[in-house]
């Protein structure tokens, strides 16, 4: 099936089911209070959120037409690890790293559908990102702007616009307004700290694929650009980061 015409708008979600069946455990499964839809459902609204900032701009992010299909298919797969990560503490429902766990299964789905290195790459740097903006200026965070910036790499304009999207997917019983213009405004502030640490060099992805000890491509090629970019934004040194990623892979 063709993925990419079932992500163009108005989306078929059948489709999108056959094409990612893991989304299938979505339905149904309720989120936290901050949410008013079903994961599945949430998914669905921040794709067609994606697409409204595409058109309306009220970020201000600049998105290249090259990228517009990895950013949807970031959106599409940014919560594909609730599903299998959801618990809950004290009462509340939590997804313990179902931002990091969703970064392996966007390999695993890439693989899967053939997907190239830079759709990969972007779809899975997003899925690991995409909650950080909103806590990047908390005291404890491990991703203040900067670090932030230097991990999104040169997707930073595309993390911003899911962020965003996610945001305005997510509106239950406990969000405020204040909370929607505060997330707004670290939007715009992570674009700025993006476009004020770049430009941001593109993946080289045919180098790293010679730095490595098998002859990655695809889907495969695309994860390990984005592990390598996390590692470095984290203070490693790209020799040691990269003899890291040989292990990790």
């Amino acid at each position: 099936m063709d993925l990419r015409a079932a992500l163009a708008p108005p989306l078929d979600t059948e489709e999108l089911l056959v094409a990612v069946p893991e989304l299938a455990l979505a339905r149904d499964l309720e989120a936290s209070a901050y949410h008013h839809l079903d994961t599945f459902e949430h998914v669905l609204e921040v794709v067609r959120g994606v697409e409204r900032e595409l058109g309306e701009g009220r970020l201000g992010a600049r998105v290249r037409k090259d990228r517009v299909q990895g950013l949807r298919l970031a959106a599409l797969l940014h919560d594909v690890a609730k599903p299998v990560t959801r618990g809950e503490y004290e009462g509340r429902v939590i997804f313990v790293a179902h931002d990091s766990l969703g970064a392996r299964l966007v390999r695993r789905i890439g693989l899967r559908l053939d997907l190239s290195a830079a759709e990969t790459d972007l779809a899975a740097t997003l899925t690991a990102l995409h909650l950080k903006i909103g806590f990047m200026k908390h005291p404890r965070t491990d991703y203040p702007p900067d670090r932030l910036a230097r991990a999104a790499g040169p997707f930073g304009e595309e993390l911003a616009v899911l962020s965003w999207a996610d945001r305005l997917a997510a509106q239950g019983p406990r969000l405020k307004p204040e909370h929607l213009e505060r997330h707004e405004e670290l939007c715009g502030e992570f674009v700025q700290a993006s476009r004020d640490l770049g430009p941001h060099p593109e993946p080289d992805y045919e180098g790293l694929a010679k730095g490595l000890p098998f002859s990655p491509v695809g889907a495969d090629l695309g994860y390990a650009a984005t592990c390598l970019r996390l590692l470095v934004a984290r203070g490693l040194e790209e020799t040691t980061a990269l003899a890291r990623l040989r292990r990790l892979l």
